[in-house]
């Protein structure tokens, strides 16, 4: 069910964007994007069906990919993208045959943290160069959450509970868990130093291109 409705999106996205090529309207273009954001989340979730499922991903990019550009691809298919800021991305690039699952990853996580946040509230993404690879941290100025709560949480991310008695609100973690878990990258929540959470993502040196940074 999950390949059908993906295959059925992604027709669907191509028509749509036949359609925004041809138009010039500028009010039907605005409704013709957003049911192209639309559809864009809708095919997302039908991957995170693949996932949990354990089937590969169809799609993958053969060369480096900018890990700016995957995140803002990512911010592409989630709700309210417009309260994200990316502040202070270092320059990176990472291999093409991991950026779609990162940015299933990005895309999982920034939701996340915009549904646990003040719609008021911004949620800021920042990328650095580490010794050992690159690092994304993905911070909401939300409530917070409990040291046991952080606990279930990463457990979730790692893994090490089983995604078919989890409530509906938790399955992205499910999902981000298996993915990074597929590709070698780890996942971490954290308490943000100002309050709220940090989603870590720590991504390996031997998944960024060439040297990791882009030209």
């Amino acid at each position: 069910l999950g390949r059908r409705n993906q295959n059925l999106l992604s027709r669907q996205l191509d028509f749509i964007t036949e359609l925004e090529r041809n138009e010039s309207d500028p009010d039907t273009l605005e409704g013709l994007f957003r049911l192209d954001h639309l559809a864009t989340r809708m095919r997302r979730n039908a991957e995170s069906l693949l996932v949990l499922a354990g089937i590969e991903p169809p799609r993958q990019w053969s060369a480096p990919v900018a890990v700016g550009d995957i995140v803002r691809g990512a911010l592409g298919e989630v709700e309210d993208y417009q309260r994200v800021a990316i502040r202070n991305m270092e320059a990176a690039s990472v291999a093409g045959s991991v950026a779609s699952d990162l940015a299933h990853i990005i895309a999982e996580l920034t939701e996340n943290a915009l549904s646990f946040s003040p719609p008021d509230e911004p949620v800021e993404v920042r990328g650095r160069v580490t010794l050992h690879g690159y690092t994304l941290a993905i911070s909401d100025n939300g409530m917070g959450m409990s040291e046991a709560e952080l606990d279930r949480a990463n457990r979730r991310l790692a893994g090490d509970e089983s995604f078919t008695v989890a409530p509906s609100r938790y399955l992205g973690h499910y999902v981000a868990g298996h993915l990074a878990k597929r590709i070698g990258v780890r996942v971490e929540l954290h308490d943000s130093p100002a309050g709220g959470v940090t989603a870590r993502i720590d991504i390996p040196g031997e998944l960024l291109a060439g040297d990791g940074f882009d030209e």
